[in-house]
């Protein structure tokens, strides 16, 4: 009899993780994009203008192998479908782009629902270092500013406003790319760091030089 309940057990939790592994079709919930709805915008709604391969986590499943735009003015995902734009409207739960498909390693992942530091939950959100005691988030906001030029009357241009936010424990917040701003968060481990970052020669106001900061203080014991 215990064997069995075992058994039982077992099949769920295959079950449960199958489902959790779940990867769909084409999309079917989606709906056409209208390509007139920023005319008269100069620049660009979306994170890049080009397709880039990806996948979209949902509530549903793991749609993969699709060509992806993000369109971070209205917080919307749009796949290719035949060379016509459609966007997903499923529960979207986190995105992967791969900017230089086929490799899956050099990946863009954006995740939704933080709701700390002037974060929207429904506003997408790059995840730079996603594991570990110190994680690294870039939200990059497209906004319409307004300038009257000569000729042209008022002129309605999309601008992009970045921001980086760091959280250790229930510590979430803003921070400037300098070493002033940054180094508090890394104080318990602070010589090692500045070791590190001084044979590296990193420099803590690129983005990428930054990651690897915070990558080096979450491997040390």
């Amino acid at each position: 009899m215990k064997n069995i309940f075992i058994c039982i057990a077992l099949c769920f939790c295959i079950q449960n993780v199958q489902a959790q592994l779940l990867q769909l079709q084409d999309p079917v919930t989606s709906k056409n994009y209208n390509p007139e709805k920023y005319t008269g915008i100069r620049g660009t709604p979306f994170l890049q203008d080009k397709w880039i391969h990806g996948s979209v986590t949902t509530n549903l499943g793991v749609y993969t192998d699709l060509e992806l735009k993000i369109d971070l003015y209205e917080n919307a995902v749009f796949f290719n479908k035949q060379d016509d734009p459609f966007e997903l409207i499923d529960k979207i739960l986190e995105v992967k782009l791969f900017p230089k498909w086929p490799d899956t390693l050099n990946q863009m992942v954006f995740i939704k629902g933080i709701n700390q530091g002037g974060i929207r939950p429904d506003q997408y959100v790059q995840v730079l270092v996603g594991s570990g005691a110190l994680q690294l988030y870039r939200s990059d906001i497209k906004q319409v500013s307004e300038m009257s030029e000569i000729n042209a009357g008022v002129v309605k241009t999309f601008a992009n406003n970045t921001r980086y936010y760091l959280k250790k424990g229930d510590q979430f917040k803003f921070i400037k790319l300098s070493k002033d701003e940054i180094m508090p968060f890394l104080m318990d481990k602070d010589a090692v760091i500045n070791g590190i970052i001084a044979e590296k020669k990193l420099n803590l106001k690129k983005e990428s030089d930054l990651i690897l900061a915070v990558q080096a203080y979450n491997s040390l014991p």
